[in-house]
């Protein structure tokens, strides 16, 4: 039983709860006093569900915020080549692609519309290595979204219930400096113990130079090795809570992550909303992280039966 799993059951126990795990566990239900609440993965049921689906679509989030006059990172959409239909045209072609390389100084980023977790998220700077990625995710991809890259120096996640913040952390890049002693191995193990003592670094035994930087991924995933930190300026912290407290309220969302960056010139900008708010790799870097998420799962399942 995962952890998030175990949360639910516990939370279940102390509220006289039934739980049922249904279709392969992907699926909780929830039942008590003749009604029953789901569980969908990690979305609860407390947002309607037209928002998680303009949430789960990168580009069309982008033009919601957009409309809204909220700052959000510059999102265009690709479709595949075989789809002729009108909404598509003028993003349907390798040669849209390169536009918009081009339009961005050949230095974008791809994702898949609806993807997550930093799957398949491609930092292009070559001509040649956009035609191949494009039409490799396109393969298996209804539609794919484009957006320049930017400069991050932090990402923030807030997570957002009911109009209050109930956790805001950021995240570290898994970046090393070298000592002129020690393996990229160990500089990687002493940065992030938790992520990389079970990880596969044989071929990182190479002692990095005095000062040198090693870059193990530019993306900010907890779950690709990146470390969270909650020490966050006050300053900062109180401007990423309202953003993420405005995002919410103006987009009618009860239950939800928002993610906002920080670039290196000092701009904030939103980059996705998830309906889902999974924490998994928070309680495994917080020490008190599993306590933190049951307390916050268990506000939403009160909430997910009328309760404050």
């Amino acid at each position: 039983m995962t952890n998030f799993q175990k949360i639910i059951v516990e939370i279940a126990k102390l509220e006289n709860i039934k739980v049922s795990f249904l279709s392969k566990n992907w699926i909780i239900g929830l039942k008590k006093g003749g009604i029953t609440k789901y569980i969908a993965g990690y979305k609860f049921g407390l947002n309607d569900h037209a928002l998680g689906s303009v949430l789960d679509d990168k580009y069309a989030l982008y033009d919601c915020l957009l409309e809204k006059g909220l700052p959000i990172i510059k999102y265009h959409i690709l479709y595949g080549e075989n789809n002729k239909n009108e909404y598509a045209l003028g993003c349907n072609s390798y040669n849209d692609a390169l536009k918009l390389f081009k339009q961005y100084n050949q230095n974008i980023v791809l994702k898949p519309n609806n993807g997550t977790c930093g799957v398949e998220v491609y930092h292009i700077e070559d001509k040649d290595e956009l035609k191949v990625i494009y039409e490799k995710m396109l393969s298996h991809n209804f539609s794919i979204s484009v957006c320049p890259f930017y400069q991050i120096e932090t990402e923030y996640r807030t997570i957002v219930l009911n109009g209050n913040v109930e956790l805001l952390y950021g995240k570290i890049r898994p970046i090393v400096v070298g000592d002129g002693k020690s393996t990229i191995k160990e500089l990687l193990i002493n940065f992030n113990f938790q992520y990389f003592k079970d990880y596969n670094l044989d071929n990182k035994d190479i002692v990095l130079a005095k000062d040198e930087v090693y870059e193990y991924d530019w993306k900010f995933n907890l779950s690709r090795g990146s470390k969270m930190f909650s020490d966050i300026p006050q300053e900062q912290y109180d401007y990423v809570a309202s953003l993420a407290l405005k995002t919410a309220a103006l987009m009618g969302l009860n239950f939800g992550s928002v993610d906002i960056i920080k670039t290196k010139d000092n701009k904030f900008y939103i980059m996705e909303i998830n309906s889902g708010v999974m924490m998994d790799n928070f309680i495994k870097q917080d020490p008190n992280g599993y306590q933190i998420a049951k307390n916050i799962y268990h506000k939403a399942i009160i909430s997910m039966f009328g309760g404050n």
